[in-house]
């Protein structure tokens, strides 16, 4: 264990849950080593802590291609907390409302580290048939989490900016750290964030940032979500950017009370 101040942690236990933090939504499965090689640890170590977790039901082994996959007890643990989190239930009638007068997929995303998790989704008729973000998605690529990042603290977003690797998720993604930063300032102005097909082909968003209005401080972003073939990037913009803005104020007011 170790000691910080009053707060006791267990660095064995932390490392043990960083290996369920890799399972985002974007892939699926990861083998002994691959999991090794991302955090860092030892092979032993990995296989005891994965194990553990199969005898458990939080993940489970496909024994076609080897790979360790999220189990049943994770998935029902998640599910459970989205249908009876408090903050779910604040944000869930104002989402509601804007999704059945507009018809609009609408998304809402809480910060932590260096990812942005999905608590709230509202999907449109036109965005079914896209793969969204979900669990532990990356800050850069989609519009909740440049929304976020752009209100962040320059000595914070300097040094998340210096940690990231700009991986492309489509053509269009943005992997120069210079040209994002200037996107961030861009959103910074404007108020919003515009995603251009930068996280899945045909699919464009816009999104604002929710602050915890106690603090000033950014706590996520909320996002539109529509498919090209509805509309373009202007049309999104000039019809829907207003009402973006006006659902993340009222958002941050009730994330704030959490």
């Amino acid at each position: 264990m170790t000691r910080n101040g009053d707060a006791i942690t267990s660095e064995t236990l932390e490392k043990g849950l960083r290996i369920l933090d890799l399972y985002n939504g974007e892939v699926q499965g990861f083998t002994i080593s691959e999991i090794a090689r991302r955090l860092g640890v030892n092979k032993t170590s990995v296989y005891r802590f994965v194990n553990t977790y199969v005898k458990l039901g939080y993940l489970r082994r496909d024994e076609q291609t080897r790979l360790y996959k999220l189990g049943v007890r994770t998935m029902a643990l998640a599910y459970s907390f989205l249908q009876r989190a408090e903050l779910v239930e604040l944000v869930k009638p104002l989402v509601d409302e804007v999704h059945k007068e507009h018809d609009l997929h609408v998304d809402v995303g809480i910060v932590h580290g260096d990812a942005i998790y999905l608590i709230y989704r509202r999907e449109s008729k036109d965005t079914l048939a896209f793969r969204h973000f979900t669990a532990g998605s990356g800050l850069y690529y989609l519009a909740t989490g440049k929304a976020a990042m752009a209100f962040f603290e320059p000595d914070d977003l300097k040094a998340l900016v210096d940690r990231l690797v700009l991986e492309p998720k489509t053509a269009k993604t943005i992997t120069d750290k210079k040209l994002l930063l200037k996107d961030l300032a861009d959103i910074r102005k404007k108020g919003y964030s515009v995603n251009r097909e930068e996280f899945v082909p045909g699919l464009i968003a816009m999104g604002a940032p929710l602050f915890n209005l106690r603090s000033s401080a950014v706590v996520g972003g909320v996002s539109f979500d529509a498919s090209t073939t509805r509309y373009s990037i202007p049309e999104f913009e000039q019809q829907y950017s207003a009402l973006l803005v006006e659902l993340a104020k009222k958002l941050s007011a009730v994330v704030s009370n959490v």
